[in-house]
């Protein structure tokens, strides 16, 4: 027969008295302690790799274009088509007399070429819905490469030497009825001018809002610009003059030398004279009647 402690003895009581606490305080002493080292060596979380910013390097991307499409477009905006950027399959072939011949296979009259000395150039493009008497087919002609230099050349400078020319030329403006101080500035210029190796083109009309100018004003004035033409030896009046007096008149100079000097000379210019043709010399525009 098993034997029931009983729980309310004295030993039980001293146990609780004496031992119990210092049980309690030690283990609690050891879980702090526990808690303490799993927090010093406390096993890192898993590494989550993060995802990488990648417009931070758009930048950075090489874009490359197609250079060769790029040089394409630069060709057909130069110009007509030419050689092997004709794309017709059939062409027809216009001579210096300007007959057309053909139709002919572009690539069999390419194949018949010296490119290095001939070009096939398109003149007008094909024209489907062309009557019988035109033609359908692209129109193209052979060039020599040699003369068509040679006429680009010509062109080149004859527009350098218009603009040349153009660059030469002068224009003063005067009013009918200008002050005399006006006047005076004016004319100081105009010798200046002709003095540096302008060509000057004289304007004489009504300015607007000004009062009206006598005849024997206008003569007077037309003898002044004349009469400074004399203190310029070699200018000259090298074209009649356009217009009548009180209305609109203009004058025409040439300056000293310029039938003696030939080629480039005969407009060349300092520096300080370049400087000089570019201010703004003319008054407000007059009324022109």
């Amino acid at each position: 027969m098993r034997v029931t402690q009983c729980l309310f003895n004295s030993r039980t009581a001293l146990y609780r008295v004496f031992v119990s606490p210092f049980e309690k305080v030690e283990a609690l002493t050891r879980r702090s302690s526990i808690l303490s080292m799993s927090n010093n060596f406390r096993v890192p979380p898993p590494f989550m790799a993060s995802t990488p910013d990648l417009s931070r390097y758009a930048s950075l991307v090489a874009r490359h274009k197609k250079r060769g499409n790029s040089q394409q477009n630069n060709t057909k905006k130069s110009g007509p088509p030419a050689d092997g950027d004709i794309r017709d399959r059939m062409i027809m072939v216009v001579g210096d007399d300007n007959k057309l011949t053909g139709p002919f296979q572009t690539r069999k009259v390419l194949a018949s070429l010296d490119l290095a000395e001939e070009s096939l150039r398109k003149v007008s493009p094909a024209n489907r819905g062309a009557g019988d008497d035109q033609p359908q087919y692209a129109v193209c002609k052979i060039i020599n490469r040699r003369e068509e230099d040679a006429r680009v050349k010509a062109l080149e400078k004859a527009a350098k030497e218009n603009a040349r020319k153009a660059s030469r030329m002068k224009e003063l403006e005067l009013n009918w009825a200008i002050a005399p101080h006006d006047m005076g500035h004016k004319l100081k210029q105009f010798k200046t001018f002709l003095e540096k190796g302008y060509k000057v083109e004289v304007l004489l009309a009504k300015k607007k809002g000004s009062r009206g100018a006598t005849r024997d004003e206008a003569d007077a004035l037309i003898q002044s610009v004349r009469d400074v033409l004399q203190e310029v030896p070699g200018a000259k009046e090298w074209k009649a003059e356009d217009g009548v007096p009180l209305k609109v008149m203009k004058l025409y100079f040439s300056p000293p030398g310029r039938a003696s000097k030939k080629g480039a000379d005969a407009d060349e210019v300092d520096e300080a004279d370049e400087a000089d043709a570019s201010e703004d010399v003319s008054e407000s525009a007059p009324e022109r009647k």
